[in-house]
């Protein structure tokens, strides 16, 4: 069901919450003053679920499992909207009669999606929306379709038996129809939900429609990650750890890659399945979150489970332009072995029997590139824990043990994290008749939901890395025209050049990100002269183009006109007079098709001494959003199949 929140009652949560989120969010004066300016705190302010009889909240703050922008201008500030899920709901591990289970204190628990507002330091909840399945709420069981091997009880030790609705959603993307995909955990699944949570297809591994091979998946560490490309065209989704194959040798958690798959949104068929090393010779880290920067470049969120100063915490840059296409080798394939084999092995067999049961991710990748496989190499783009604490050393500010939910926006200029909070729980102990639940705390206090805004503009070099470039503009004076040349673009990804809201031109980056456009000065000058480069729905940053000189009407017409060169002040970024955070929306830009180019390696292009003025695009705080480009397909029949109908 699609709850609205009433607006009375939501006000009362905020107006409380904003005078704790003063006291908690405030950097300390021995920070990083210039790190501290880059980052914005949020905290939820949904109250509690419940409180248990020895005093444990349960919080309604779950909504960190995933984290996605509005696809579209809504509400008041139209940059600061976002889609927040939960997981399958409060639970926590417990030990009953020498066995490990799981607890679930709420068994009713329906998952969600809700819509935030971020603003005055507080997520301000607008709606919450129940998924349903045939018309019954989704739950927290394990579902009757993939066991996990898993048993869950509730408070009283009551096993709980499996469900046709069990699901526990983990990656979520809004998309502009109004849909929402979720990936799951259990099969691993991908699910369309239709704009009230009803379930309108599903793929899963046991029915063919994702590999087959993912049926694999290490328990409760499935599908951990969704995103979708800006055109619209290719959702990707991440498991959280390797597979569970069975000829590993050791455990799936030593075996330092994940998988990732690409599912073409026209037909919803599996076009691409990828390796993702991991950073596990640094520390034990799994994949919590897969986010688009251009139609084959990700952000990767990569972290332990733990939480303080020396945590790993880190967003990598990923192209899976440079990275081998398992389907497009020649490899014997046996979905009941793993998929694509190496000497009649799976990868993950393959590895850790060749290289060793923990061999390090140099290793392990000199052993896939030993037979043909390259994986997807990460460039650092932030290292969030040095961010955070480098900007308030007290660990006051989202110093989370669970950074599931990366929100990309403006280009990857802005980032939006949120944390898995587990419901404010952290564990349990059995008295004989029920199960004692544990508080988690965050800093001394109970553990809740939080969003950290970031502008990566902002950001002070030392927290990033060579995997964040910000794009670059060159204008040049063309007479009636302006040439703009830019660099630092997402590879093989398209554009739009506008102003005053109007398209002026359409911008297709090369496979090395760059791009050239021309566009009339006439039309420019009539917009007001700032031109605004857009990524779909997406405003990447704007900037300032000066007149042109020309000749006076009293001028004769053989007198040699000046022609100096269109600039952009500075080189630092620059600040639109859009910038506001309340600025009023462009009219949304709809996204081109890129133009064919085939991908390979190459590095970005330097500009060249006859480029007049370099700026950088800045960050306008018009409209964001993840999903652009072409709409995405349902099950109707009239369309072709795209997810398997469920019958509802």
């Amino acid at each position: 069901m699609r709850n609205r929140l009433p607006r009375i009652a939501m006000f009362t949560a905020a107006t409380l919450a904003i005078g704790s989120v003063a006291a908690h969010a405030a950097p300390q004066s021995t920070g990083d003053a210039e790190a501290a300016k880059a980052i914005s705190l949020y905290t939820s302010a949904l109250g509690d679920i419940t409180t248990m009889p020895n005093g444990v909240h349960i919080t309604n703050s779950g909504h960190g499992s995933s984290f996605h922008a509005a696809p579209s201008a809504e509400l008041v500030d139209h940059q600061s909207v976002f889609y927040g899920l939960t997981d399958r709901g409060p639970n926590v591990d417990g030990d009953l009669a020498g066995k490990e289970v799981k607890v679930e204190p709420v068994v009713d628990f329906q998952p969600n999606i809700t819509k935030f507002v971020l603003r005055n330091g507080v997520m301000e909840p607008r709606e919450t929306i129940g998924l349903k399945r045939n018309g019954k709420p989704i739950n927290g069981q394990l579902n009757n379709q993939a066991d996990t091997g898993e048993t869950i009880v509730d408070i009283t030790g009551r096993k709980l038996a499996p469900s046709d609705n069990g699901l526990d959603p983990e990656g979520l993307v809004a998309a502009k129809d109004g849909s929402f995909f979720v990936s799951d955990e259990y099969g691993p699944f991908i699910v369309h939900f239709d704009a009230d949570g009803n379930e309108i297809g599903r793929l899963n591994p046991y029915e063919g429609t994702l590999p087959a091979e993912l049926r694999f998946r290490t328990a409760n560490k499935g599908m951990e990650g969704l995103t979708l490309s800006p055109d619209g065209k290719t959702l990707y989704g991440v498991m959280q750890s390797a597979l569970t194959t069975p000829d590993i040798k050791g455990k799936s958690k030593n075996v330092p890659f994940v998988r990732i798959v690409a599912i073409d949104t026209a037909s919803m068929r599996t076009t691409g399945q990828y390796l993702y090393m991991l950073h596990s010779s640094q520390a034990h880290t799994t994949v919590s979150e897969i986010s688009a920067l251009g139609n084959h470049t990700l952000l990767v969120d990569e972290r332990d489970g733990k939480a303080g100063s020396d945590t790993f915490k880190r967003l990598y840059h990923i192209d899976l332009a440079q990275a081998t296409n398992l389907l497009d080798l020649n490899n014997a394939y046996d979905p009941d072995k793993g998929g694509v084999l190496v000497d009649g092995r799976s990868l993950e067999g393959h590895v850790s029997h060749t290289a060793g049961a923990k061999a390090n991710e140099q290793v392990a990748a000199e052993t896939l590139r030993a037979a043909g496989i390259s994986p997807a190499q990460g460039r650092l783009y932030l290292d969030v824990t040095k961010l955070v604490w480098g900007a308030d050393p007290s660990g006051n500010t989202f110093s989370h043990d669970k950074v599931e939910g990366v929100a990309v926006t403006k280009g990857g200029q802005h980032l939006t994290l949120a944390n898995d909070s587990d419901f404010g729980l952290e564990g349990s102990s059995h008295t004989g008749t029920q199960f004692e639940l544990k508080q988690k705390e965050y800093q001394g206090k109970p553990e809740t939901g939080e969003a950290l805004d970031i502008d990566m503009t902002a950001v002070p070099q030392q927290y990033r890395g060579d995997g964040y470039i910000a794009p670059e503009v060159n204008t040049t004076d063309a007479g009636a025209e302006v040439e703009v040349t830019l660099g630092g673009l997402q590879p093989d990804t398209s554009y739009e050049l506008l102003a005053g809201g109007k398209k002026l031109a359409p911008v297709n980056a090369d496979a090395r990100g760059d791009a050239t456009a021309t566009v009339d000065r006439a039309e420019l000058t009539a917009a007001g002269s700032t031109l605004t480069l857009a990524l779909g729905n997406q405003i990447v940053g704007s900037w300032p183009v000066q007149p042109a000189t020309t000749p006076s009407p009293s001028m004769s017409p053989s007198a040699p006109a000046a022609s100096p060169t269109a600039t952009a002040s500075g080189s630092s970024p620059i600040t639109s007079p859009t910038s506001s955070a309340h600025a009023t929306p462009a009219p949304t830009p709809t996204g081109v098709p890129s133009a064919p180019v085939t991908p390979k390696p190459s590095s970005r292009r330097e500009a060249t001494p006859a480029e007049s003025v370099t700026g950088h695009a800045h960050d306008t705080g018009v409209d964001s959003t993840t999903s652009s480009g072409s709409q995405i397909v349902t099950s109707s029949p009239s369309r072709g199949l795209a997810l398997p109908a469920t019958g509802n």
